[in-house]
């Protein structure tokens, strides 16, 4: 039988504003000293919270860790409705690389370079980055099409490796290319990964004719 105290925690709220404070810390952790000294301890205590606070919401650091990443993707990749397909696409490139230029962006090349290492991240990486991502292109695909405007028809093999594009581009990017601001070379890039995009969304020009 649930006693008062089991029915009282079941029913208490979190506080929001705790809630991004403490993914707020995690980001701030995960910068400074990587996943691999990450921990959950380092995190209540640079948010001035409780660990015990800190797993009512996440049981383990790479729960936390999913909830960084997840923070992070659906903060940037929502509501992208531009009005037409090419617009939307370069929306999306661009917050792309916004989230890897902001202060989160080492926080997330950090769990992404540690997920081959750890099969639970790499599970939750999966889950609330690569999916995120999908289903951002799925949305947009299916806009366009409520628009009338001309598309192929992708399956879903060919829309998961377009995810893994975005995704890859911007990782390498990050890794490979010179930090901000932006150089000539750098906004070239991004405008011939749009255009890729869009040759691969676009319907074939031969089976219109």
């Amino acid at each position: 039988m649930a006693t008062n105290m089991d029915r009282v925690h079941r029913g208490r709220r979190n506080d929001p504003r705790l809630d991004q404070t403490l993914i707020d810390a995690a980001i701030e952790v995960l910068n400074e000293t990587g996943y691999a000294a990450f921990t959950t301890t380092a995190v209540a205590r640079r948010a001035g919270a409780s660990t015990a606070s800190l797993y009512r919401r996440w049981p383990s650091k790479q729960a936390l860790a999913g909830a960084v990443a997840r923070h992070i993707a659906l903060d940037e990749l929502t509501d992208i409705d531009t009005g037409s397909l090419d617009g939307d696409l370069r929306e999306l490139l661009v917050r792309k690389q916004r989230i890897l230029d902001a202060a989160a962006g080492p926080a997330l090349l950090s769990l992404m370079g540690q997920a081959a290492h750890d099969p639970v991240l790499r599970q939750i990486l999966r889950e609330d980055v690569y999916l995120a991502v999908r289903e951002r292109i799925e949305t947009l695909i299916a806009q366009a099409a409520r628009r009338g405007e001309p598309g192929r028809d992708l399956g879903a093999a060919q829309i998961s490796v377009l995810a893994l594009v975005v995704i890859g581009t911007g990782l390498a990017r990050a890794v490979f290319t010179p930090a901000p601001p932006v150089d000539d070379s750098s906004a070239e890039l991004a405008e011939t990964e749009l255009a890729l995009l869009l040759e691969v969304l676009r319907p074939d020009r031969n089976q219109q004719a």
